[in-house]
C-alpha cells in the first residue's frame, strides 16, 4: 500500500516561518533541524514540513503557488489566527459550491484551504 507519507514548503526562514504556521494553523514543530534547515510540524492528518531549499529537504521555489491543498472546515477561525505576516488572505465561493481559503506566508507561497459544499454531502 502507497500512501501519502508528508507534504513540504520552501522556505527561506524557518523560525519566522514555524511560529506562522503554528499560530495559523494551530500545529506544533515536532522536530527541527536548524543545521538542515528542516522542521516537521504535527497536528494534521498529513505531517506538515518546512525546509530551506538547498540545505537538505528538496530545492523547491519560494514565491509561488503550492501543489496541494489543504482540508479544514473552520475556515473563519483560521482565517482570525492569520498573523499580520500572512498576507493576501481571502475566503472564495467557487463555482461549484465549495470553499477556499487561501493566503501567503512570508515568503509568497500561495496556502490553500479546500471545504467541500454542504450541499454535496461534505
Amino acid at each position: 500500500m502507497i500512501g501519502l507519507a508528508q507534504l513540504t514548503i520552501p522556505v527561506s526562514d524557518l523560525a519566522a516561518s514555524v511560529a506562522l504556521y503554528e499560530q495559523a494553523l494551530e500545529v506544533r514543530a515536532a522536530f527541527t533541524s536548524v543545521e538542515y534547515g528542516w522542521s516537521q510540524l504535527e497536528g494534521i492528518a498529513v505531517p506538515l514540513a518546512l525546509y530551506v531549499p538547498g540545505k537538505g529537504g528538496g530545492s523547491g521555489k519560494l514565491d509561488g503557488s503550492l501543489d496541494f491543498q489543504l482540508f479544514a472546515d473552520d475556515f473563519e477561525d483560521i482565517r482570525n489566527r492569520l498573523p499580520d505576516s500572512a498576507t493576501n488572505a481571502g475566503l472564495h465561493q467557487n463555482d461549484d459550491g465549495s470553499t477556499t481559503l487561501e493566503f501567503s506566508d512570508l515568503d509568497g507561497n500561495r496556502v490553500k484551504m479546500f471545504r467541500a459544499s454542504n450541499e454535496n454531502g461534505a
